[in-house]
């Protein structure tokens, strides 16, 4: 279970690394350049207007919820202990 605590902490850092470089793309005029490759644009931001895709990214909405509560317990248990 740490395990999973590790990889989303470790998302959170990379969050935070990823906007740092998009400001600093968006200072020297490369950020649509850079969002224009398709290796860049991903999950995210290529939403297509399928039922099957809303739906799908609707679920891992839905489920990135409670594992995002237990995640915070867990870290706080971690932290007390």
């Amino acid at each position: 279970m740490y395990v999973i605590g590790q990889l989303v902490l470790l998302s959170a850092v990379l969050t935070a690394v990823l906007a740092v470089i998009d400001s600093v793309l968006g200072l020297v005029k490369l950020n649509s350049t850079v969002k224009d490759t398709w290796p860049a644009a991903g999950w995210g931001l290529v939403m297509k207007e399928d039922w099957m895709n809303i739906v799908a990214n609707g679920a891992i909405v839905y489920a990135a919820i409670p594992l995002r509560d237990a995640i915070m317990s867990m870290v706080n248990k971690g932290l007390r202990a």
